[in-house]
Order: structure tokens, then C-alpha cells, then sequence
């Protein structure tokens, strides 16, 4: 369409935008909200609800958008909601105001009513239509109760808008554009295959939705007036979205127009009802001649334009399209790379006709990789054969990584290795205990048969939708070759009680994938959560120790266990110290790490237990300023049980404020 008048820059930027009048107004109506809250003198609005514009195309599209139909007589308003006087011998007054979207109010039309006359609602008063020119405009009323100007009311406005502008700015829009895949004619062929020809409308700036194409197919080079258009395609919003402006011509309607160059243009019409002029004739040749007696080659359609197991599990379809002169007492014989297949009957009406290539055939001549070659003939109702089809070949990779099985090309391969799990502490076939807690876990294989190097084993746990962990095959590894990768404590943590989570693996191979049988870990990890955090009696009320710390840093660090009624004796507990080189256990240093385990004794379940820190130049010599060191601690029961407690941190600053750094060889004075 072309643009609005000046007066209307905000509907402008809309409609150049290729938005429909809908989403532009509604944004326009946002930022005019304050000036529909008030009226132009100031006064809050009366509870009246918006006339009401019958013509509209929509009543409840806020644009309000008037059809070309509605400009050619007054525009009837109605409206009620009004309560009229009956005091004697007065007079109401309602003012009609049609104006410029956001304008103050303009008197178009009114009536009075007396006290004395009833008054039927809903009222009509009406717009001239001189005024119905191109724009976006406000219709509100004005209530004038017993004539007083004083006490006006005006109503909540409706939004109105004219569109008299064509689509495309009344340019001439460019010729349709038909598929590449006909290379410039329209076969029998094709109409028989597709029963269609889709074809698309170059892109047009101020398309909106609703907008429609009236299409033509003539044999003239030069449009006739007189031309009936065949139908009409419309735009949707998700059309305009996706910049794609399909027609849909079908076959019946190709057809009758017979053989040679014909031409399809359309006009486009907006939902207004503008329509803009006839656009540039595309060209094609229509041939509807019958086809050559060379039988067309048949097809065989490829999801990944490979045929591998997966695609032999979905199915394998040779397809083979219209011949010349079909009959029902024909039968079709699909060569296979040398495997005849059964002959399927020929149906005239449905082309192309398809039969389904079973596995043995695939299979016949191995795995591959290899390109194997597809014909077919016709028998004819004597018995005897057609010369056969020109050939076409297809790519064919069915090679695995593992010995094949009689259930191929099923995905479980039942004659591969089951996998084992064993925690790190447990060492139980497919069990995890409690003990295993934190630590990952070990996935044992033995390896397939003829292993090849580069080939992956992909193991899968649980419920996760990706590997854990990966294997890839050695040159050195041969068949039968245990195999073990590490399953990480990340993956294990969210299922810590399932008695049977399923576990099994994929071997893959780049083109194939097999899978083996699963195998039902009972995972039995029972944990204490957040056990007293360790403290540090040396380290005072700002937990810190320094370089005037007694006892010194390079004598020890001692870290205490606090009591805890959960201790029982011969229990064990590990005190996990990691150095930090952040004041509050942060950023923490790769080497400065220890595990120190302690057996619980009976003292130890009343009163706790210290433990020092003794291996000063690896544990504690890497915190030189305002660093700290965090602690925490894993309580193993023998009954199986784990507990952590919550973790705290030490500060460890060996820097004195005068900037010495204090160590076993360059002790610092301390006042006492």
C-alpha cells in the first residue's frame, strides 16, 4: 500500500514495515492511552461505553479497519449506555465526533432529546461520508445532560481505520516464480504425480495478513479484461513470517487449457478491498503429451541419502512413476543389484507405484560400502518382459562396529557383551553402596568381535539422553579385550536410590550404531546431609590464622571434628582440606589438596576430634595472602551409610602488614 498522509507518521512506519494495520494501531493505541483517559477539557470520562461502527470489518480488531464498500454513504454510528433526563421540560444533547486519531474531540453530527420522548437504544447518528478520506481516526460522543455544557461527558473512543492505498504501493508487483525442479514446462507427468503446481509471489514489503493474490492461467501473452480469474490464494501471518507467498494451481485447472506456452499472473486485494494492478505474466510451457515409451528410471527415496541400518529399519521403498499406456494386467519386476524382488501389480490410478525392499535383498551382497543397482521391467498380460528401465545405483553402508545377529537390522544387538558396574569401593558386580559416594564409578566390558581402530563405545546411564563416557577403539585392542572407561560422580549424583537403573552401551562406527542389552545397577546410596562443619580452635573469632598464630602455620593446622551423636566407633572419617588462594575458599589451588582419614574411637563420639594439618610446604605454604583453606568432612558408617557435612573455611594470611612474608625460615617478631 502506498503511504499515509503526513498527518499519520505512526500508521506510516507500520504499514513500511510489512505489519498489518492490527499490530501497528494496537501499538499506536499504547502510546496514546493518557489522552483516553481524560477529556479535552480535563474532566475524568463518564462510564460510557465506545459507539460502535457496524461496518467495520472486525468488530473486535482494534484498528477498527473500514472496508472500500463502507466510503460511498455516511458512516452509521451507534451507540448507547446514555441515561437520559426526565425532568420536565429539559433537553439532553449528544454530540457525534469523528476526528484525527489523538485530536481533540470534533462535532460531526448530533441530535437533541427532549424529557418527554422515549429514547430506544441503541441510537444512530452518522459521519458524512466527505469526510471518509484515508487515515486513522477516533469516533467517541459527547453527552450533553438538559443542554449543559458545563457537565459534558464524552464516551470511550472506537478507533477507526481507512485504508484506500493498493497493496505494494499500487506498483506492479513481479511475476509469480515456478518451482526450478520443472526446468521451464509442465509435464502430464508431473500433474500426475503432484495433482499441482505451487508456485510463489515475490516478496512485497507492505504485505499484511489477510491480503489474498487473484490468480489467471490464460494461453493469451496479453491479459483480457474480459480474463475470470481461476480463485484467489490468502496471506497468512505465519506466510508473511516466513517470506513465503505460495499459490496452489491445481492440475484440473492446467489441464483444459491443453498444450503450449500458457501464462499466470494475479492482482493483489487487501482486506480494505484495494486491489492493485494485474502483475507481470510468468511463462511456461505446458507439455501434456503422453510419455515416451522409455520407461522412466525408478527411485528409491533416501532420509540421509544413504542407505544404512537405520534407514533399512524405517524401511526401503522403490518407486516407480508413470509409464506410458498402464494397464491393470501388468505386473512390475524390481531388479536388486541382482536380487529379483516379488512382482507387484500395476494400478493406472495409482502412480507411483511402491513396494517395500526386505532386508535380505539389502543384505545380500554384504555390508558394503558399495552402490547397488536398481531396474525394473514390465511384464506384460502375455507373460513377456519389457526391455528394462534405465538403472540407477544407491549408496549402501550396513557395516557395524561388532559381529552382526540374526535380528538385523534390528538396533539391540543382543549378541554383544553385556556391561558390568562396580563402584570404586564397593567392588560389587552392579551394585552401589553408600561408600561409593563422590567417587565414580567403573563400566567393564568385554569388546566385540573384530574391533576396529577409531570405532566408539558410547556408555549410556539412567535416564541421561548422552553418553557418560566414551571409549575409542586402540589399534592394540583386539576381540574379547576388557574394557573399562570411568563413569563421573556428576552422573550418578541425581539417581543415588534406584534398584534397577538402566545401563547399557552403543558401539558406533560413524554410519551405524548397534546396541547392546541393558543392565539393572541397584544403586543404594544412602548420605547424611550437612553434618556440623569442622572448626579451627587456633584460628580465634575471625577464624584466621596468621603469622603470630600459635602454634605457627609451618607447625600444623589443626582442624577440629565436632562430636556428633550419628558416630559410632570404628566409623571413618575423611577430612577433605583444599587450599585457596580466595580469602573465603574460592579459586582453589590444584596441588594443595588432601583427603586424612580418621577411625572414630569411643572418646571420639562424645567429645570430637582434632586432626593437624602437618605437610606445611604443599598444604599450607601455597597461602601467602589472605588465602584461606576449606574444610569439610565424609563420615563413612559400616553400615554403609555416608554423611558430609556442610564445609567451612580458614583464613590463612602469611603476610605482615609490613609486607614480609613470614615462613619456618624467616620468623616474624610477635608481641604477646
Amino acid at each position: 500500500m502506498k503511504p499515509f498522509n503526513t498527518r499519520l507518521p505512526q500508521f506510516d512506519n507500520v504499514r513500511n514495515a510489512g505489519f498489518n494495520i492490527r499490530q501497528g494501531l494496537r501499538a499506536m493505541s499504547a502510546t496514546n492511552t493518557p489522552n483516553d483517559q481524560i477529556t479535552p477539557q480535563g474532566e475524568p470520562l463518564a462510564d460510557i461505553p465506545a459507539p460502535k461502527v457496524p461496518s467495520v470489518l472486525d468488530p473486535d480488531d482494534p484498528a477498527g479497519l473500514l472496508p472500500l464498500r463502507a466510503l460511498g454513504q455516511p458512516l452509521q454510528v451507534t451507540f448507547e449506555g446514555v441515561d437520559f433526563t426526565t425532568v420536565p421540560n429539559r433537553t439532553d444533547k449528544v454530540e457525534l465526533s469523528f476526528r484525527t486519531r489523538g485530536a481533540a474531540f470534533v462535532p460531526v453530527d448530533f441530535r437533541e432529546y427532549p424529557s418527554n420522548v422515549p429514547v430506544q437504544q441503541p441510537q444512530t447518528l452518522s459521519v458524512p461520508k466527505d469526510l471518509l478520506s484515508h487515515g486513522v481516526y477516533d469516533v467517541s460522543i459527547r453527552f450533553y445532560p438538559s443542554g449543559s455544557e458545563a457537565n459534558a461527558s464524552e464516551s470511550l473512543k472506537k478507533q477507526i481505520t481507512i485504508d484506500t492505498s493498493k497493496p505494494n504501493f499500487g506498483n506492479q508487483p513481479d511475476a509469480v516464480i515456478f518451482p526450478d525442479e520443472l526446468n521451464g514446462v509442465i509435464t502430464e507427468s508431473y500433474l500426475t504425480q503432484h495433482g499441482q503446481v505451487i508456485v510463489e509471489v515475490p516478496f512485497y514489503i507492505d504485505v499484511a495478513p489477510g491480503d489474498r493474490a487473484v490468480y489467471f492461467w490464460t494461453d493469451k501473452e496479453d491479459p483480457l479484461d474480459s480474463d475470470v480469474e481461476i480463485r484467489e490464494q490468502e496471506f497468512s501471518a505465519q506466510d508473511i513470517i516466513d517470506k513465503r507467498l505460495l499459490i496452489t494451481v491445481y492440475a484440473d485447472e492446467i489441464r483444459p487449457w491443453g498444450h503450449g506456452d500458457r501464462f499466470m499472473y494475479y492482482r493483489l486485494r487487501d482486506r480494505a478491498g484495494n486491489i492493485g494492478p494485474n502483475a507481470r505474466r510468468a511463462k511456461i510451457f505446458v507439455d501434456l503429451s503422453p510419455l515416451p515409451g522409455k520407461l522412466p528410471p525408478p527411485r528409491v527415496i533416501l532420509t540421509r541419502n544413504l542407505l544404512d541400518r537405520q534407514q533399512a529399519r524405517e524401511s526401503v521403498q522403490v518407486l516407480i512413476d508413470p509409464y506410458d499406456f498402464p494397464d491393470a494386467a501388468h505386473r512390475v519386476a524390481i531388479d536388486w543389484d541382482g536380487t529379483t524382488l516379488a512382482e507387484i501389480p500395476v494400478d493406472p490410478t495409482d502412480f507411483p507405484l511402491q513396494t517395500t525392499v526386505p532386508w535380505t535383498a539389502l543384505h545380500a551382497r554384504g555390508d558394503g560400502p558399495s552402490r547397488p543397482k536398481v531396474s525394473y521391467r514390465i511384464r506384460l498380460a502375455d507373460g513377456s518382459y519389457t526391455a528394462p528401465s534405465s538403472d540407477i545405483s544407491v549408496a549402501l553402508n550396513l557395516t557395524i562396529a561388532g559381529q552382526d545377529h540374526v535380528h538385523a537390522p534390528a538396533l539391540l544387538n543382543e549378541t554383544l557383551a553385556k556391561v558390568e558396574i562396580r563402584g570404586q569401593k564397593s567392588d560389587l558386580p552392579d551394585k552401589l553402596r553408600s561408600i561409593d559416594f563422590g567417587l565414580p564409578a567403573r563400566a567393564i566390558l568385554t569388546l566385540y568381535d573384530n574391533p576396529q581402530p577409531f570405532e566408539e563405545i558410547d556408555v549410556y546411564w539412567g535416564q541421561i539422553p548422552t553418553p557418560v563416557a566414551t571409549y575409542t577403539v586402540q589399534a592394540s585392542d583386539g576381540a574379547g579385550t576388557p574394557i573399562e572407561v570411568e563413569i563421573p560422580w556428576q552422573y550418578i549424583q541425581p539417581d543415588l536410590q534406584n534398584p534397577k537403573l538402566p545401563v547399557y552401551y552403543v558401539t558406533r562406527n560413524g554410519v551405524n550404531d548397534q546396541h547392546a542389552r541393558k543392565t539393572e545397577v541397584e544403586v543404594a546410596i544412602v548420605v547424611i546431609e550437612n553434618l556440623d562443619e569442622p572448626t579451627f580452635p587456633h584460628a580465634g573469632k575471625q577464624v584466621e590464622l596468621h603469622c603470630c598464630s600459635k602454634p605457627r602455620l609451618w607447625e600444623g593446622v589443626t582442624v577440629h571434628i565436632p562430636a556428633n551423636p550419628l558416630f559410632a566407633e570404628k566409623d571413618e572419617v575423611i577430612v577433605h582440606w583444599q587450599g585457596c588462594l580466595g580469602p573465603n575458599g574460592t579459586n582453589p589451588i590444584v596441588d594443595a589438596y588432601d583427603e586424612l582419614p580418621k577411625q572414630i574411637e569411643l572418646a571420639d563420639i562424645q567429645n570430637g576430634f582434632d586432626l593437624v594439618v602437618t605437610d606445611y610446604e604443599r598444604l599450607i605454604a601455597p597461602m601467602v595472602n589472605n588465602a584461606s583453606a576449606l574444610v569439610y568432612y565424609v563420615l563413612y558408617k559400616q553400615d554403609g551409610t555416608i554423611g558430609r557435612s556442610r564445609p567451612e573455611f580458614v583464613i590463612i594470611n602469611r603476610t605482615m602488614p609490613s609486607g614480609i612474608v613470614c615462613s619456618p625460615m624467616n620468623e616474624v617478631y610477635c608481641p604477646e
